[in-house]
């Protein structure tokens, strides 16, 4: 979700991964753990789950709403309307 174009559905990955990922999907390959957010007609961002671990792009965090996802410290922070989670990071990615 770029700060001056909100969309109605948003996650920290590039739109090229998530093409990617949906590749893995029909193969039953091992896919990267997503965060996805819905930004409802009211304006509040709800989070579609908070799995345990997440892969997100750090590029991507810049042009997100801070509010919602933001990264400190090596933390990465969710706020969205149906909760809060903080993600440390464990290893590397299987995003390329």
């Amino acid at each position: 979700m770029a700060r001056d174009h909100p969309r109605d559905f948003f996650t920290p990955v590039p739109s090229a991964i998530l093409e990617q990922y949906h590749r893995w999907q029909r193969v039953g390959g091992p896919a990267p753990s997503l965060l996805v957010f819905r930004r409802t007609a009211a304006g509040r961002v709800t989070a579609e789950g908070f799995p345990d671990e997440a892969d997100v792009c750090e590029a991507m965090l810049s042009v997100l709403d801070p509010g919602v996802v933001r990264l400190e410290r090596e933390r990465l922070s969710i706020t969205a309307a149906n909760g809060v989670a903080v993600y440390v990071p464990v290893g590397p990615s299987p995003l390329p």
